[in-house]
């Protein structure tokens, strides 16, 4: 009797110990690092007129606090003739939206296919919106086909939305700091 005591006992402690570190785990994953490539060619969405503009950067966001978000990265922009207007550096200031998409990478468990709404600040002193996706179609077709790769960015009042064709992107969940 003391021996099955004993083993429903050393069971129950260990089925608790896995529900603890797969609910902790699941907690962790609010934390994220964002990442626009800038590989070649470099990542460019186009405006409706044909001007472009060119993102790389990287950064971390925590959904549910604040919408707290750092990183920040570079940027260039170019009129439809593909003359430079502009060139500098940005900032995150928070984030505006998280949402996870279906999808996995074999073999990369922290891989996460989604969408990412971030406030940005320019070093012209202009503001947008940098959106990030990632499909994490690279490891084969495990997410919809409705979710783009790359990015898209506001500047001021100019919308450089048609840019997801050629990206690369990718969100990395990051274990949640000890108190």
């Amino acid at each position: 009797m003391k021996i099955k005591c004993r083993r429903f006992l050393a069971a129950a402690i260990l089925l608790l110990a896995l529900v603890f570190i797969s609910t902790a785990m699941g907690q962790e994953e609010n934390a994220f690092q964002w990442v626009v490539f800038s590989d070649t060619p470099p990542q460019s969405a186009m405006a409706s007129d044909g001007s472009k503009i060119l993102i790389a950067g990287t950064g971390t966001f925590v959904v549910g606090e604040d919408e707290h978000a750092t990183g920040g990265g570079t940027w260039a922009t170019f009129d439809a003739s593909g003359v430079a207007t502009g060139s500098g550096k940005f900032r995150v200031t928070r984030l505006v939206k998280f949402d996870l998409a279906p999808g996995s990478a074999p073999g990369f468990p922290n891989f996460h296919a989604g969408l990412a709404f971030l406030r940005i600040v320019y070093d012209d002193g202009s503001e947008g919106v940098l959106v990030v996706s990632c499909s994490l179609n690279f490891f084969g077709p495990t997410t919809p086909p409705s979710v783009p790769e790359g990015f898209s960015a506001s500047k001021g009042f100019v919308d450089y939305w048609n840019g997801f064709i050629n990206g690369d992107s990718i969100f990395i969940a990051l274990p949640r700091q000890q108190d």
